[in-house]
């Protein structure tokens, strides 16, 4: 098979496994009895911040998995990755944002379409950027290091969140993870 064609299949499945993946990850917090550790990579609240970590973390283990069959044969790819992942977040956000402040409240059926959309945007960039002519070897290391400063944010912004709206669950008016004192 060519190596168009394996892209184009990787980038689809992409898109498949990372909604699948937000799926389950939405309930491992509760299925690992709120685990501190699982916390690190999945929601441990109802906030906006806490799930932009579903699309974050099923890309990453996508990404992970995808590397081992086109990984080194593409161009950009870790910087693919990197945007993939700023651009799935900042389309959720801004989907959010916007349609809350239109109607003033939010809506189940429009925060899964926020990470639909967003997980069709990622997909979309990084098929983009594969496909463009390779960049300096700077700019790759640079998205491997954007998702390594994403991942140790989404960690420290789970135990330590400011108090503002992003990071406030609603159903409880709590913020980051609670932990249980024994």
């Amino acid at each position: 098979m060519n190596l168009n064609r394996k892209v184009k299949i990787w980038c689809f499945l992409g898109f498949f496994a990372i909604l699948l993946l937000g799926f389950l990850f939405h309930f491992v917090f509760e299925w690992t009895n709120r685990s501190a550790i699982a916390g690190i990579f999945v929601p441990v609240n109802e906030s906006v911040w806490e799930h932009l970590k579903l699309g974050f973390w099923g890309l990453i283990v996508f990404s992970g998995i995808e590397y081992w069959s086109i990984g080194k044969q593409v161009n950009n790819y870790f910087i693919s990755k990197g945007t993939g992942a700023l651009i799935l977040s900042i389309t959720i956000l801004v989907f959010y944002y916007s349609y809350t402040s239109l109607i003033g409240k939010n809506m189940l059926f429009l925060d899964i379409a926020s990470f639909i959309i967003g997980t069709l945007f990622c997909q979309l960039s990084v098929y983009k950027l594969y496909k463009r002519k390779p960049f300096h070897s700077v700019v790759n290391v640079t998205g491997m290091v954007l998702l390594i400063l994403m991942a140790i944010t989404f960690a420290f912004l789970t135990y330590f969140p400011p108090h503002t709206n992003l990071f406030k669950d609603a159903t409880n008016n709590t913020y980051g993870i609670k932990m249980e004192t024994q």
